[in-house]
C-alpha cells in the first residue's frame, strides 16, 4: 500500500515486482499494489488497485482503504510511507491478528506527524521492514529491533557497462525537494563551470517543492546556459541520458539507500555525493565515489578525475562492479513475505 502512483524509489521499487501471481519455492503468493487515491486516473488492474480521485488531505480514501483491506484482509499487508502507516494502524486496532509489515525507505522523520504516525505503527505491526541499515539503526528503537528487516533496494541486474573517458557531463534523477541538497550540488558545478565552461549538468524529476527556489539559484550563480531542468521522465529515458553522462551529483541532506545513487552506480556513473545514510555504507571515497565534505576539495576531485582517465575509468568499473552480486528488492521482498504468511500459517 502506497499513497499515490509517482516515479519516486518506493513507487518505482514496488513497480519492480510483478502484480500477480508469482510460483515459488516457498510458497505461491499474490502481490497486489494499492494506492491511496488515484492522481493519474488510471484503470484498476486485477492486481493494480488505485483507489478514489481524491486528494490526500481528504479523509475518504483513508476509509475507502481500510473498510476494502477490512472486508478482504490480505494475508499480509506492507505499508510504506506514514500515510499507508495510518490505515495499517486502523486496520490493526479493528483486526488485531491481521499480519502488517511497516516499510520504512528514510533514515529520519520529515515531519512530527510522519514520526507519530510510524512509531505507533511500529509498535503495531508485526514486522518494520527498512530500505537500508542506516534506516533501521536510525529509526527502529532498541526495543523494537528484533521486528526489523533490511529489504535489499537493488531493482535490476546490470551488465557491467564499457568504461569511456570523462567527459564533464553531470546528472541527477529523483524528486526536486529540500532533502536532496541541490542548492549545494548547484553551487559546487557552478565552481566546476569556472574550470570547465563546456559543463553541463541536467537535472531529471518532478518538483517536489524546491524547483523554483532551484532555477533562481541557477540564474544567480550565472550558469543557466550550463543547466537543463528536464522534468518528470521515464526509466528508459533517463537510462539513455544517463549513459551519455559521467558523474552523478546529488548532495543530499539525508537519506535512506538512495535508489538513484545505485541505479547510477549501476550505469558506470562516479556519484559526488554527500555521506548520509547508506550512502556512507557503500560511497567510498576516492574508490569509487567522490564524497563530498569540503565543496572545494571536491571540485578538486573531480578537475583530478577529468585530467585523469584511467583513474576515473578505475573508479567507474569499481562503481558498477559493487552491485554485481547484490540481491534483487523482488526476491528479497517476496521471500520475506513468505516467511512471515508461512509463520502465521504456523501458528494457527
Amino acid at each position: 500500500m502506497i499513497p499515490y502512483d509517482a516515479i519516486g524509489g518506493v513507487e518505482v521499487a514496488a513497480k519492480s515486482i510483478y502484480a500477480g501471481d508469482h510460483n515459488r519455492a516457498d510458497g505461491d503468493l499474490r502481490f497486489e499494489r494499492q494506492y491511496l487515491v488515484n492522481r493519474k486516473g488510471s484503470a484498476c488492474g486485477p492486481a493494480d488497485y488505485h483507489g478514489p480521485y481524491r486528494s490526500l488531505y481528504d479523509p475518504r480514501p483513508y476509509l475507502h482503504a481500510f473498510f476494502r483491506l477490512y472486508r478482504k484482509p490480505p494475508d499480509l499487508l506492507v505499508a510504506s510511507l506514514w500515510r499507508s502507516a495510518l490505515v495499517l494502524i486502523v486496520l490493526k486496532m479493528a483486526r488485531p491478528k491481521q499480519k502488517a509489515i511497516l516499510f520504512l525507505h528514510l533514515a529520519h522523520d520529515v515531519h512530527w506527524f510522519d514520526r507519530i504516525a510510524n512509531r505507533i505503527a511500529m509498535r503495531l505491526a508485526d514486522g518494520i521492514w527498512a530500505d537500508s541499515a542506516a534506516t533501521m539503526d536510525q529509526r527502529i528503537s532498541p526495543n523494537l529491533r528484533h521486528k526489523g528487516r533490511v529489504i535489499s533496494f537493488l531493482l535490476e541486474r546490470h551488465s557491467l557497462p564499457k568504461v569511456s573517458d570523462p567527459t564533464p557531463e553531470f546528472i541527477f534523477w529523483g524528486r526536486l525537494s529540500p532533502q536532496k541538497g541541490l542548492e549545494r550540488a548547484l553551487k559546487i558545478f557552478s565552481k566546476i563551470v569556472r574550470h570547465v565552461p563546456e559543463a553541463d549538468f541536467k537535472i531529471i524529476g518532478p518538483d517536489g517543492g524546491s524547483e523554483n527556489d532551484l532555477k533562481a539559484l541557477v540564474e544567480q550563480l550565472g550558469i543557466s546556459e550550463n543547466i537543463t531542468f528536464i522534468g518528470a521522465r521515464s526509466r528508459a529515458d533517463i537510462r539513455t541520458m544517463a549513459s551519455q553522462a559521467s558523474f552523478y551529483l546529488q548532495t543530499s541532506v539525508d537519506e535512506g539507500m538512495a535508489l538513484s545513487v545505485v541505479e547510477a552506480m549501476q550505469s558506470g556513473l562516479v556519484p559526488i555525493v554527500t555521506s548520509v545514510g547508506e550512502l556512507a555504507r557503500y560511497c567510498t571515497d576516492g574508490k569509487n565515489a567522490i564524497l563530498v565534505q569540503e565543496d572545494n576539495a571536491a571540485v578538486d576531485a573531480v578537475m583530478a578525475l577529468l585530467a585523469d582517465p584511467d583513474r576515473y575509468k578505475r573508479m567507474s568499473f569499481a562503481a558498477a562492479e559493487y552491485w554485481q552480486a547484490k540481491p534483487l528488492y523482488r526476491d528479497d521482498f517476496l521471500a520475506a513475505a513468505a516467511e512471515l504468511i508461512k509463520g502465521k500459517a504456523n501458528n494457527v
